[in-house]
């Protein structure tokens, strides 16, 4: 696990963006430097009840979050977080996760 969620922020309007665009759709660039964010506000839960062509599966929470650094993704939740939480995001692998701040 890493500290903070990896984003591309546009080398010439310093937008941020999560997944990587291949332009910018502000100002059309195509240069991208890596940032990374380190919390969010959470704006949406959702549970993954059931994975196709997956035994076993346990209900899983995801959260819509709106980051410190700008753009909103989605995230899985590793607590009991609501909307209006402030999160720790880090990264899993490559995948983004958050949790109650500690």
């Amino acid at each position: 696990m890493s500290a903070g969620v990896t984003i591309w922020r546009c080398a010439s309007c310093r937008a941020g963006f999560f997944p990587a665009p291949l332009l910018c759709p502000r100002c059309h660039g195509d240069k991208f430097d890596i940032d990374r964010v380190h919390e969010a506000v959470v704006e949406e839960i959702s549970v993954i009840r059931h994975m196709i062509g997956q035994e076993n599966w346990q209900p899983r929470r995801i959260a819509s979050v709106l980051t410190s650094g700008g753009p909103r993704m989605t995230v899985g939740l590793r607590d009991e977080s609501g909307p209006g939480a402030t999160i720790e995001l880090f990264e899993d692998g490559t995948a983004p996760f958050g949790q109650a701040k500690k």
